[in-house]
């Protein structure tokens, strides 16, 4: 009886642990966490971070954030919209003044900006609206 007790005990608190987990909207359902123009490029020397951004844009149907701080690891994917075909990209590409659509992977800190780490990056062209 006190078996079937304890595993029914570590079943709720392994479900809790995992509901407790506030995974980046883009992780969960493959859909951008935030899309808007980058304010703020900061580089970084922490191991397995390269750098972060300020992202700041509408809140839209398709988007979690309006305004973002963005840390940018080793590895984050970042890639550079070419017409339809995403091309590969660097850390060193983004810029300040540019549009972005970030998603973002594991927690999220539901501070105001929202802190979340990239898992991707796409630059998106000038002339991007959306």
């Amino acid at each position: 009886m006190h078996a079937s007790l304890r595993l029914v005990a570590l079943g709720a608190l392994a479900a809790f642990g995992l509901a407790a987990a506030d995974l980046g909207a883009g992780e969960k359902e493959g859909r951008i966490d935030i899309r808007g123009t980058v304010k703020k490029v900061t580089a970084s020397t922490a191991k397995g971070a390269v750098g972060g951004l300020l992202v700041e844009g509408a809140k839209e149907k398709d988007t979690g954030y309006d305004k973002a701080s963005v840390r940018v690891l080793t590895a984050t994917k970042v890639f550079r919209l070419d017409g339809k075909d995403r091309k590969p990209a660097e850390f060193k590409d983004l810029k300040e003044g540019q549009r972005v659509e970030v998603r973002f992977t594991g927690p999220v800190a539901e501070s105001y900006p929202v802190q979340a780490t990239a898992s991707e990056i796409v630059i998106l062209p000038a002339d991007e609206k959306k």
